[in-house]
C-alpha cells in the first residue's frame, strides 16, 4: 500500500512538474527532469514563477548548498544552439529573454530578446552564443513574462561552459535583463500586451503580432528601473501605451538570494499576442492560481 502510495505520489509530483514550464536543455538548476539530481534535490514546483520575496535570479538557487553547479552544456562562443522548454501552460505566450552571468549571478547580459509569442511560437529554439562571450563557466537564463493570467515573472538558469571565447560581453550590445513582477522593483507587466523592453540589446527577435510590427517604443509594463536589486537603468518610466520610455545600458549588480522554490501553479489558456494598444485589458478569468510551498516537493518514501 505505501509503495502504491508512494507511486502515485511521484507521478502526481512529475505531471506538475511539466504542467507550466520549464528550460529542459540544459537542464535547469534543480530540475526533476535531470537525472544527475539527487531525488531529494529535485524540485518539482520548478515550473512555478518566481516569489516576491527575493528569488530572483534563478528561483535562489545560485547559493544554495544543495545546488550542483556542474555544467549542463559545452558550447563553443559564436555557436547557435537550440534551447527547449517543456510543459503546457503557455499563458497566451508573452515575451522573454536569454541572458548570460559569469559571476555566479551577480550580473547578467542578455544576448537575445524574443518579444511577442514567446514561447508560443515554439518550445525549442535557437540562440547564438555571442563571439564575445568569454570563455570559462558561465549559467544560463531563460526569463519569461506571460500574456495571460496574474503578473508574473519566470526564471531557470542552467550552469554552463563556454569555449572558444572572446573578450567579453559590453553593455550597450549586452544590457541588464529586464526585471518586473519579482517583488525588487515597482515594474509589474500589463495583461493581453507582450513586453517590449526597454533596453533589448543588440540581438532582437519578434513573434505574435509584433512579428509583422516591430515595435521599439517599451510597452506592455508599468514602473521604472526594471532591472534587478542593485543594478540601474537610466530614463526608464513606463511601457505602457500611454507613455514614452527611452533606456540607455546599465551596469548590473544583481544580488543573487537563497530561498525556497514556489509551488505549482494552474494552467491558463492559450491566446495570441496583443498590441500595446491592449493596455489596459482586464485580468482574464483563466489567471493562474499560485501558492507558496517551504521546498522542493519530494516523493513519499517508505
Amino acid at each position: 500500500m505505501r509503495t502504491t502510495i508512494a507511486l502515485f505520489t511521484s507521478l502526481f509530483a512529475a505531471s506538475g512538474a511539466l504542467a507550466h514550464l520549464q528550460l529542459s536543455y540544459p537542464y535547469a538548476l534543480h530540475s526533476p527532469l535531470d537525472p544527475q539530481t539527487p531525488e531529494a534535490n529535485k524540485d518539482y514546483s520548478i515550473t512555478s514563477p518566481l516569489l516576491t520575496d527575493g528569488t530572483y535570479p534563478c528561483k535562489g538557487f545560485i547559493n544554495n548548498p544543495a545546488s550542483d553547479m556542474y555544467s549542463r552544456a559545452t558550447w563553443d562562443a559564436g555557436s547557435t544552439i537550440n534551447y527547449t522548454l517543456v510543459g503546457t501552460a503557455t499563458h497566451g505566450g508573452g515575451s522573454c529573454q536569454l541572458s548570460m552571468s559569469y559571476d555566479s549571478g551577480a550580473t547578467w547580459n542578455v544576448i537575445l530578446s524574443w518579444m511577442g509569442g514567446c514561447p508560443i511560437d515554439a518550445m525549442t529554439a535557437e540562440v547564438t552564443i555571442p563571439t564575445d562571450a568569454p570563455s570559462g563557466e558561465a549559467l544560463f537564463a531563460w526569463g519569461w513574462f506571460n500574456l495571460l493570467g496574474n503578473r508574473e515573472m519566470y526564471h531557470n538558469c542552467a550552469p554552463v561552459t563556454i569555449t572558444n571565447g572572446g573578450s567579453g560581453l559590453n553593455e550597450n550590445d549586452y544590457p541588464t535583463p529586464f526585471v518586473a513582477n519579482a517583488g525588487v522593483n515597482d515594474c509589474v507587466t500589463i495583461e493581453n500586451t507582450a513586453v517590449v523592453f526597454p533596453n533589448p540589446g543588440k540581438n532582437v527577435k519578434y513573434g505574435g503580432s509584433y512579428a509583422s510590427t516591430k515595435p521599439t517604443e517599451p510597452a506592455g509594463f508599468t514602473g521604472s528601473n526594471c532591472v534587478g536589486s542593485g543594478a540601474s537603468s537610466s530614463g526608464s518610466s513606463s511601457g505602457s501605451s500611454t507613455s514614452q520610455a527611452t533606456t540607455s545600458s546599465s551596469a548590473a549588480a544583481i544580488a543573487s538570494s537563497s530561498a525556497d522554490p514556489s509551488a505549482s501553479v494552474s494552467a491558463g489558456n492559450a491566446s495570441a499576442d496583443s498590441s500595446p494598444a491592449a493596455a489596459a485589458a482586464t485580468p482574464s478569468s483563466d489567471s493562474c492560481k499560485r501558492k507558496r510551498s517551504e521546498g522542493p516537493r519530494r516523493s513519499r518514501a517508505d
